[in-house]
């Protein structure tokens, strides 16, 4: 069953990419809305605990996705970004029951490179923001925290979850880079066919890590379990 949601998934996400590129976006109406709500079927199918913030992190990027695939006004650009926002809150809070034994030290290393990420590009496109500006700094702080946490708990433990959550994370921002620069520094479409890959495709990445987190909270809890027995 997973396999087939998986496929459907791949197929959507590549079609909306397609009719985006080509400049047919009446017809991403018919798939992008379906994206993230198949990725939250393979959540669902895949999931023993169906974390809350988890689902909330789905509501909210899906909402997004509608606001900026309808765009009517700026105002829902603010908005969408605001919701992408909510679903960064949403995740910090599930990353958090993972936190063990950090380093604040190792934090301020992770935080450098993603403040030195983040400070280059706003500098370059901070002044095309306009009424965009605290959502840009606030989304972007939010995300560059995020990463540094993320990135030093790898340089920490080398594992498959820590690489899917920081991988997930690096090219989440790849993708808010050339939506920022498609919608105001450019003020036209440069960046295309890439944008619906990398948003659906890389949420997918992270949503894989939050369930490789889980699935080790599970093992650790059963093996403690079967010591006391």
């Amino acid at each position: 069953m997973k396999s087939l949601v998986l496929a459907f998934f791949f197929i959507i996400t590549f079609l909306d990419s397609y009719f985006y590129g080509q400049g047919l976006e009446k017809y991403q109406f018919f798939f992008e809305p379906l994206i993230v709500p198949s990725i939250l079927v393979y959540y669902l199918l895949s999931t023993k605990k169906r974390d809350p913030l988890i689902l909330l992190g789905f509501l909210f990027v899906w909402v997004g996705d509608l606001l900026l695939l309808i765009e009517l006004s700026p105002v829902f650009l603010q908005w969408a970004v605001f919701c992408y926002w909510l679903m960064q809150l949403c995740f910090i809070g599930v990353y958090r029951n993972y936190w063990k034994q950090y380093s604040s030290k190792a934090h301020l290393l992770g935080l450098l490179f993603w403040g030195s990420y983040l400070v280059v590009f706003l500098n370059h496109v901070y002044s095309s923001l306009g009424d965009m500006k605290v959502h840009g700094l606030v989304y972007g702080v939010t995300l560059s925290a995020f990463g540094s946490l993320a990135i030093m708990k790898l340089l920490r433990k080398v594992s498959r979850k820590h690489i899917y959550l920081v991988l997930g994370l690096l090219v989440f921002s790849v993708r808010d880079v050339f939506l920022t620069y498609n919608k105001k520094y450019f003020n036209e479409d440069v960046f295309t066919f890439s944008i619906p890959i990398l948003h659906g495709i890389v949420f997918f990445i992270i949503i894989k890590a939050l369930l490789y987190f889980e699935q080790g909270k599970v093992s650790s809890y059963d093996q403690r379990s079967y010591i006391k027995i």
